[in-house]
């Protein structure tokens, strides 16, 4: 997405697959709605690959379907992991009056990963907010979003 390979986190029912399936149908591709297993190229890259040959996504309320038959050409094996975005539900002790997003710095097997807290009211567009995250990121070049 933008150059940048983002990770979607975030407890179950919190909106990944959907907020996947909005990103796919915006044009951007899928590695995974589930299992991902990252590695470290030997290059020192993170990267992330599928798990299935043929990656399924869920629809909630529809049921399990092949990505590729839902989105063609919208789904890669495997992509650099760039940004890691945690879902989270909007709290309203932690998050009123907030401006500024939480970021912070993640280690995923030694290497540093930008990480940001979305936390998410109804009504919220996360596949929106991703990608304006994944913008600033590429605009910045530094792979920090501060």
């Amino acid at each position: 997405m933008y150059g940048q390979g983002v990770l979607i986190r975030g407890p179950s029912g919190c909106g990944k697959s959907m907020t996947a399936l909005n990103l796919m149908d915006r044009g951007h591709r899928l590695i995974s709605d589930d299992l991902v297993s990252v590695a470290i190229t030997a290059d020192g890259e993170l990267v992330g690959s599928a798990l299935e040959h043929e990656v399924r996504i869920e629809v909630r309320g529809l049921g399990v379907f092949r990505a590729s038959k839902l989105f063609q050409n919208r789904t890669t094996r495997s992509a650099p992991i760039n940004l890691v975005i945690d879902l989270d539900a909007y709290d309203s002790n932690r998050d009123a009056g907030r401006i500024d997003p939480e970021i912070g710095m993640l280690a995923i097997l030694d290497k540093e990963v930008t990480q940001v807290r979305l936390p998410l009211v109804s009504g919220s567009n996360p596949a929106l907010l991703i990608e304006i995250l994944a913008r600033l990121l590429t605009k910045q070049g530094s792979g920090s979003l501060e």
